[in-house]
């Protein structure tokens, strides 16, 4: 599955050398992830699983590549889509365009689900795996 995500880069997302922080590339990649999540319902699917509201994500790896600066007012596109799935761990891949269509970023971000209450990683339901490329 795959999903677009856009924003424009605001004066709070830049640096003093005018570009937008790499910090910032993080929170942006993040919102992305979220609307991934939103839209496979992967907290649904997971709380019909184990029958509790009460998960989250948790980073655990990110691998980026920035390839060119991104400036104030520039309108970003963010294309996330499902690259492997573990037992208890789910990898994205996140590429970032710029409004001309140049690649700004790409990055590979893994991530866990944690149960809230226990603090642990849980099991993914397999019923995720068709979102996957088979590897």
């Amino acid at each position: 599955m795959q999903t677009q995500f856009a924003l424009v880069v605001a004066e709070k997302d830049l640096d003093e050398l005018g570009h937008v922080n790499n910090a910032r590339y993080f929170d942006f990649l993040e919102s992305a992830r979220m609307d991934w999540y939103a839209k496979v319902e992967l907290f649904e699917t997971v709380e019909r699983l184990e029958g509790s509201p009460e998960f989250g994500t948790v980073v655990v790896n990110i691998n980026i590549d920035f390839r060119r600066e991104c400036l104030l007012d520039e309108a970003l596109n963010i294309v996330t889509s499902a690259h492997r799935m573990g037992s208890k761990s789910l990898a994205l891949r996140q590429i970032m365009y710029k409004p001309d269509g140049a690649l700004a970023a790409d990055a590979v971000v893994t991530s866990v689900v944690m149960d809230l209450r226990s603090r642990s990683t849980i099991t993914l339901p397999e019923s995720l795996r068709p979102l996957f490329p088979s590897d």
